[in-house]
């Protein structure tokens, strides 16, 4: 090649990485926007309170520490990462660290499912036994023994449906809500409440559950339990794809989401933090080992990775998780992409529990949603969930306003504590301004 030519063609290359370069800079800008604190009408100095109010659980040994992001209009206008990983104290938290999700998955998965009934694939009022066979004949518990795990039941006055696996209304349990009956039944059968590192499915698991007992009527009142494992189940066979191939091609990529999954290559075990655990006095510990039969602290990395929890199995950033929570603050689109009808978006943060009593405090329930009614300082209608390591959001629709913050104690007695701590300081950030 002549000379010319060669320093030609290395100009030409040049070139065309530059705008390579500049193409992925321009689609980062484009995923996220930023903006200080005042150009949306809150305090800097009040948010920055966040990071104390997160140091003062680190120094009381509550927590390992906290990523928290505020995102207003549509803008990051605050994010922190506070105290370390481990309990050495030797890795701090990144904001792009990994964090078990858990419940936060159950959003997704509703999603999923709306999604379903937009295209026709699936209905509301389907009964669950059209997609998971052994849900056809259902029957109520009456009486359990704990002697020897045997009970009796009866059949059930109707089938489970859909929009009662939506609704937590279908009479599915969690072993951890009542350990003595539920999670008697459950362990026996080999069921777990958590995404497991065994090499299981929920295909096996859910045909399983669907042979034992449910703990109330369907529809007759409202109870936390396996609900979305088995809706999870559901999207699998009313779409014909696994559930993570099915979130990842309708929801997570079209959102430009890259790190919000159910798992990842073992390469990556390096950014999950550390999981903890409440000890006996009053502080937590680090855990490194199996937590009972089902469960790895590294379950997203190692692992058989086939157990694909609808209600418990995702891992993610903070980052990533707001793009979820932007969509459905703008109806269901984000960036162009639309992954909900506006009016299904809408629907699923509205009450749909009717007359049904909802225990967890001054709050309605959705699709996958709880819903602010009368909330001390959420707005009505203020949409939310929580994980079982101690991860939150919520989503402020009057305030359009989203707030995350991700840790990982595994069922913390000390979440009240910290959710209300952070609730006041971000409206207190707001309220000032005006």
């Amino acid at each position: 090649m002549k000379p010319f030519h060669f320093i030609f063609l290395i100009f030409i290359l040049t070139i065309l990485a530059s705008c390579r370069t500049e193409t992925k800079t321009v689609a980062a800008v484009e995923k996220f926007q930023f903006a200080e604190p005042s150009a949306v009408g809150m305090i800097a100095d009040s948010l920055a309170k966040i990071d104390d109010m997160v140091m003062e659980f680190v120094e009381a040994n509550k927590y390992p520490g906290a990523v928290t992001l505020v995102a207003k209009d549509g803008k990051i206008i605050y994010e922190s990462e506070v105290g370390w990983s481990d309990s050495s104290r030797t890795i701090p938290y990144r904001k792009d660290h990994l964090f078990r999700m858990a419940s936060m998955t159950k959003p997704l998965v509703s999603v999923a499912a709306m999604q379903l009934v937009e295209n026709g694939k699936l209905n509301l009022d389907d009964p669950v036994g059209k997609y998971i066979p052994t849900f056809s004949e259902t029957e109520v518990l009456t009486n359990f023994n704990p002697a020897d795990t045997t009970w009796t039941s009866t059949p059930s006055a109707s089938a489970p449906t859909v929009r009662q696996l939506l609704t937590h209304t279908a009479g599915v349990p969690y072993a951890f809500t009542n350990p003595p009956v539920h999670g008697a039944i459950l362990a026996k059968h080999g069921i777990p409440d958590l995404s497991t590192y065994l090499p299981m499915t929920v295909a096996e698991t859910m045909s399983k559950l669907g042979n034992l007992p449910l703990m109330h009527e369907p529809g007759a009142q409202w109870m936390y339990g396996l609900n979305t494992d088995v809706l999870g189940r559901v999207v699998e066979v009313a779409s014909g794809q696994k559930l993570d191939n099915y979130i990842r091609e309708h929801i997570t990529k079209p959102l430009g989401i890259e790190k919000l999954d159910f798992y990842f290559n073992d390469s990556l075990t390096t950014d999950l933090p550390k999981v903890f655990v409440p000890d006996p006095e009053g502080g937590i510990t680090q855990v490194d080992s199996a937590m009972g039969p089902w469960y790895i602290p590294n379950y997203p990395t190692q692992g058989a990775q086939t157990y694909h929890s609808g209600g418990s199995g995702m891992t993610g950033t903070a980052r990533d998780y707001f793009l979820f929570c932007q969509a459905m603050l703008n109806d269901g689109i984000l960036g162009g992409k639309r992954i909900l009808k506006t009016e299904t978006a809408q629907i699923m943060h509205q009450d749909q529990i009717d007359t049904i009593s909802y225990p967890w405090g001054t709050a309605r329930f959705g699709f996958g949603f709880d819903v602010a009614d009368g909330h001390p300082l959420r707005p009505n209608g203020t949409y939310s969930w929580s994980g079982a390591f101690s991860t939150v959001f919520w989503i402020d629709p009057t305030n359009d306003l989203i707030v995350i913050q991700l840790r990982q104690v595994l069922s913390s007695p000390d979440n009240a504590d910290i959710n209300s701590k952070l609730e006041k300081i971000v409206y207190g950030a707001l309220t000032e301004s005006k």
